[in-house]
């Protein structure tokens, strides 16, 4: 059986109409703030591209009506964002108070839960041995540099978070088992990394 190389299967997922409509939907939602405004984006949030109608919650009655009307200016604001001329273009926009206040729980809940989640990488932290002394085509310096800006590929996601796991494998604690890198949540929770995990205790 042949095998399939890493940049092949990244190149059919990226080609696959969900992974597209994904990555469109979370650059809107990155970019909410400077489609709308700070103070519209305060009372609104995205919620989901769904037959190319763009969902967005909105905190009350009254906004929904106000936003309704400026439909048209924040659908073209979008498109010049997304791309107006491919399929995957946003065609309209829905403004509804149905899903506002269990969309804003979901965020919290998920900002809570998501540092107990065993899959939790803190921050990294600036006393790495020599951070500050990398060249110029360092792992680190690749990530200041490229901080604000979101990987445009799939390849450049994998690559950048690649780079984050060098910088991140002095600071994680070692698997008793295998000696490797893990996460403090596998630890706690399994009292092993994942990959020992599966192996011992899935299996």
């Amino acid at each position: 059986m042949s095998l399939t190389g890493l940049p092949n299967i990244l190149h059919d997922i990226q080609s696959r109409t969900s992974w597209q409509q994904r990555c469109q939907y979370l650059l809107i939602v990155e970019k909410w703030a400077e489609i709308v405004g700070d103070s519209v984006a305060k009372q609104t949030s995205p919620i989901g591209v769904y037959q190319k109608t763009l969902q967005v919650a909105v905190s009350s009655a009254v906004w929904s009506q106000a936003l309704t009307f400026e439909r048209v200016r924040i659908l073209a604001k979008v498109n010049a964002l997304v791309g107006s001329s491919s399929n995957l273009a946003i065609t309209d926009i829905h403004f509804s108070t149905a899903k506002w206040a269990t969309h804003q729980q979901a965020l919290a809940q998920r900002q809570v839960i998501s540092e107990e989640h065993p899959s939790y990488l803190p921050a990294i932290a600036n006393s790495v041995k020599g951070l500050n002394k990398k060249s110029s085509n360092s792992p680190s310096s690749e990530l200041r540099s490229d901080r604000q800006k979101p990987p445009e590929t799939a390849s450049e996601a994998f690559q950048r978070w690649q780079s984050v796991m060098k910088l991140r494998a002095p600071q994680m604690p070692k698997c008793p088992k295998c000696d490797r890198p893990a996460l403090t949540g596998e630890l706690s929770r399994w009292q092993m990394c994942r990959v020992c995990a599966i192996e011992y205790l899935f299996n």
